[in-house]
């Protein structure tokens, strides 16, 4: 619950009161924080978090809003990290070591890499969102996972107010998965993160027909500059048509359920997993017949059906509806679960 329209609560300049996140989510969808931190030194990060604590508020953190599905106004105090900076710690052989602050554009952090020679991140260029929130979401794209470059994550334990560093092996990375995303949640703030890349990397040129697009022999920028065009070609950009991204993860079933999928549908479209298959959620939402499909100012855009869109909506209702439409039709017809790859926030407490 709301404290009672904090009378006695006094707050740093920097933090605002009952503020519109709606340029904060790529959805667009217009919620209020009820205390909002927009933070750009880890001393003004700290004294956020102080102040929370001080007054019993829970914190919220966001970066670039490309991950979220806010659904309802947001108490406590919401963090957006707009730590900045770009640092390479050294150079040996053919690699280097660099640290992303986490309020870092991450398609100009893979940009920055390219244009340095470095390589290892080109197949994740053009995913919306800042480098903090990489790691949550371990963000993968083409046959690359950030987990195979990340080296450690360094971040605000809430508890002493500390700067710690976590090994990459620490941090639980999974498909889309991370301990940052669930039980590590309230336990830390990324600061930054740290990535290995080499000028020399093997290039990942297996998926989405990458390999098809390259020159005989692909530089670092042949990869990021298809992989560039090619995201273009089929996803929306934000700025002009609101979303999130990917909407939902591609599910992964079991070798039974892949073939019993298959001998229906032979040209389903899925990726081997060891002895489990994954399926591409694109493909069974197509197959479902909800790509293009438009209702209540929201829709599934026409040339990518993992993609959920907000037209004109103010509010989250209308696409959480057509979200439970779209994974009611596929279970019908698949018997396959949709996942939501975005993080649910706001609503009552």
């Amino acid at each position: 619950m709301l404290m009672n329209e904090h009378k006695l609560l006094e707050w740093p300049e920097w933090i605002s009161h009952k503020t519109s996140l709606q340029s904060f989510n790529t959805f667009g969808f217009d919620y209020q924080a009820e205390f909002l931190a927009v933070v750009e030194s880890i001393e003004q990060l700290i004294a956020s978090v102080k102040w929370a604590k001080c007054h019993d508020l829970p914190v919220t953190v966001i970066g670039g809003g490309s991950n979220l599905l806010i659904k309802g106004d947001v108490a406590g105090l919401v963090i957006v990290n707009q730590l900045s900076g770009i640092a390479v710690h050294y150079s040996y052989d053919d690699c280097s070591e660099v640290t992303f602050s986490a309020g870092e554009n991450w398609h100009n952090c893979v940009a920055w890499s390219v244009d340095q020679g470095l390589g290892g991140i080109e197949n994740l260029a053009l995913i919306p969102g800042t480098a903090g929130a990489a790691p949550v979401q371990n963000i993968g794209a083409y046959g690359v996972e950030v987990k195979d470059t990340l080296q450690r994550v360094t971040a605000l334990d809430l508890e002493t107010l500390e700067l710690v560093e976590i090994e990459a092996n620490q941090c639980g990375f999974a498909y889309r998965e991370s301990k940052f995303k669930h039980e590590w949640k309230s336990k830390y703030i990324i600061t930054s993160m740290t990535v290995r890349l080499s000028a020399t990397p093997t290039l990942v040129l297996e998926y989405g027909g990458l390999l098809q697009a390259m020159p005989s022999s692909p530089t670092i920028r042949d990869v990021f500059e298809t992989v560039c065009h090619v995201r273009r070609e089929k996803l929306p950009d934000p700025a002009e048509v609101a979303n999130s991204g990917s909407f939902f993860k591609n599910p992964v079933v079991s070798d039974v359920v892949y073939q019993s999928i298959r001998t229906q549908y032979p040209e389903v479209v899925a990726f081997v997993q060891g002895k489990q298959w994954k399926l591409a959620a694109g493909w069974l939402n197509d197959r479902a017949g909800w790509k293009g499909y438009q209702e209540n100012g929201v829709g599934v855009y026409p040339k990518q059906a993992l993609v959920l869109v907000n037209y004109t909506c103010q509010k989250a209702d209308a696409l959480l509806a057509l979200e439970a439409k779209i994974k009611a039709s596929v279970y019908k017809t698949f018997g396959v679960e949709l996942e939501r790859e975005p993080v649910l926030l706001g609503g009552p407490v």
